[in-house]
């Protein structure tokens, strides 16, 4: 009698395995109910919105804070203002939306459809949205950079007629004086690109925190598809540069500027004098100027010189320190004061 063939339970276990992940692929598919990461949020179903780090805002001048539920097309609902502060409870009018956004939206808005000043967005997976500022003030799944490089005193644009130093103390330019310390080993600074309705903007800020606080534009500028900051700014060497046609004549290739006299007339702080010393101190020995990158709504863009106001994105703060002419100074970035928000079924 021949002896009976041993069964290959290698292949019946492979066999027990293939069916139970079908079965189990078939169960989470039912259970999502065609949303393929997580339950369906029902048209009229609550929801609870709360935000960090998320100011109030002055009507008037920055607008209100609207949000957004899209859809699966990708089209828009208006779900209500809010105010910042207590969590909101906002009812979808939306099946199974895709995505939640906040917007800043002018005084007069119709409020019909999204500004392209989206604050903050995120996908809602398994019920919940977790909101940030990547791909609503940065392009695409960028991040804010973190260390995006140098700042440093000095003054080019007096070198032609006063040579070299001269008023070194008063200015301020974007670039990386010493390369090998940085991320990107070369001379510019490299930020996160934005959508269009952002810019950054730089500040030289004295006393910042304080009430008696006082902020210096230095103007409005983008980075290029790289990251790199090499063009001017928007306000070139400097309205309070001494040069005539400071918006437009030959430039250094970095944001930044110049504070050394006011021969424009353009209206100017009554407690600063020209030429700044951007190394002052103050009675008690403390450093009185910090240097500061915000980012602005792009509606911001053409201010008249002496009306700027800084927005509260302020991702990049640094006392300027005491530092010799020519030396870099680090770009900080605070993580702590840029906004984020959840919103999640009830």
């Amino acid at each position: 009698m021949s002896e009976r063939p041993k069964p290959d339970w290698r292949w019946r276990n492979h066999a027990i395995a293939k069916v139970f992940l079908a079965a189990w692929a078939l169960l989470f598919t039912g259970a999502c109910g065609g949303d393929a990461v997580g339950p369906r949020i029902a048209s009229g179903t609550s929801l609870t919105l709360t935000t960090t780090a998320l100011p109030l805002l002055d009507a008037t001048r920055e607008g209100t804070y609207a949000t957004w539920l899209i859809d699966a097309n990708g089209q828009a609902h208006p779900a209500g203002a809010i105010q910042p502060g207590a969590p909101a409870t906002i009812t979808s009018s939306v099946d199974n939306p895709k995505a939640f956004e906040i917007t800043l939206e002018l005084r007069g808005a119709a409020m019909d459809h999204p500004s392209t000043r989206v604050l903050l967005r995120g996908d809602f997976v398994g019920g919940v949205a977790h909101l940030s500022v990547v791909g609503a003030v940065t392009q695409g799944s960028e991040a804010l950079r973190e260390r995006p490089g140098q700042f440093t005193m000095f003054t080019p644009s007096d070198n032609a007629f006063s040579g070299y130093p001269s008023h070194e103390e008063s200015g301020v330019w974007l670039f990386n004086m010493n390369p090998s310390a940085t991320d990107q080993n070369d001379f510019y600074v490299r930020l996160t690109q934005l959508q269009a309705g952002w810019t950054y903007e730089g500040w030289m800020v004295r006393d910042l925190g304080s009430p008696q606080e006082i902020w210096l534009s230095y103007g409005k500028f983008l980075p290029d598809w790289t990251g790199a900051l090499n063009q001017p700014d928007d306000t070139g060497w400097g309205p309070f540069s001494g040069v005539a046609d400071y918006a437009s004549s030959h430039l250094e290739d970095f944001p930044g500027d110049d504070w050394i006299s006011n021969s424009l007339g353009f209206p100017f702080p009554a407690a600063l004098s020209l030429p700044l010393n951007l190394r002052e101190k103050d009675a008690s020995g403390k450093l009185r100027w910090s240097h500061v990158i915000t980012i602005e709504p792009m509606s911001d863009k053409g201010e008249r010189i002496g009306t700027e106001r800084p927005f509260f994105l302020r991702p990049y703060a640094d006392s300027f320190g005491d530092l010799n002419p020519g030396m870099p100074r680090s770009i900080t970035f605070h993580k702590e004061v840029v906004p984020s928000g959840r919103v999640a079924v009830q």
